[in-house]
């Protein structure tokens, strides 16, 4: 490599010192590139990012449809609440709903009222009332909060279609018994609703 390089120095007319400078840099850049190439760096490809799966969760549920949402709510309350039923274990439940949750929002409504009285050539005349409403949505800022939202006056619940609850301890018929009961009082169901199973292996 030295040969190399001194050969092609001296076409460059340069001083001596100016020659050895040249020849450092050139041996320091040769180096640099045999650094940066060698694969025992760690390249961009190797780098592994943990990813936090809790997050991941939460923005799966955000993309999920609003009945999704409704459903995966309500099957996590019923698995806390079933779960302390002594004889139960570990439950798994599944809701299927026929639609999502309905709001009903205050209106501020302003109805204007004008009366229009016509008189004919006759002598004869003609009242005319016309009525017109405009409705506008009440809107609530939070303290601490950006933006405004709707007030809610009435909150309508989706109708469940069906609960499937799958126990541990669903195999022991008075635990099986409990835990239908327990669903149809939490959802005001009625028991062809309510479908209980023994998990798997248990």
């Amino acid at each position: 490599m030295n040969i190399g390089i001194k050969s092609i120095i001296p076409k460059i007319n340069l001083p001596e010192k100016q020659k050895k400078l040249v020849m450092i840099a050139l041996l320091i850049l040769g180096l640099g590139m045999i650094l940066i190439s060698y694969s025992g760096f760690p390249q961009e490809k190797g780098i592994i990012v943990e990813k936090d799966e809790s997050s991941s969760k939460e923005n799966t549920l955000y993309h999920e449809s609003a009945i999704s949402q409704a459903e995966i709510l309500l099957e996590q309350r019923l698995e806390r609440i079933l779960g302390k039923i002594d004889g139960v274990g570990k439950v798994s439940v599944s809701v299927s709903l026929k639609g999502s949750t309905e709001y009903e929002y205050a209106v501020n409504v302003s109805t204007v009222k004008k009366s229009i009285d016509e008189n004919d050539q006759a002598g004869g005349s003609r009242l005319t009332l016309d009525t017109s409403e405009t409705g506008q949505l009440v809107l609530l800022r939070n303290a601490g909060s950006v933006g405004e939202k709707p007030v809610v006056i009435k909150e309508i619940r989706p109708d469940i279609m069906g609960v499937l609850i799958v126990a541990e301890g669903a195999k022991n018929p008075l635990v099986k018994v409990e835990l239908t009961r327990a669903v149809q009082t939490l959802l005001g169901l009625s028991a062809n609703q309510v479908k209980v199973l023994s998990m798997e292996g248990r």
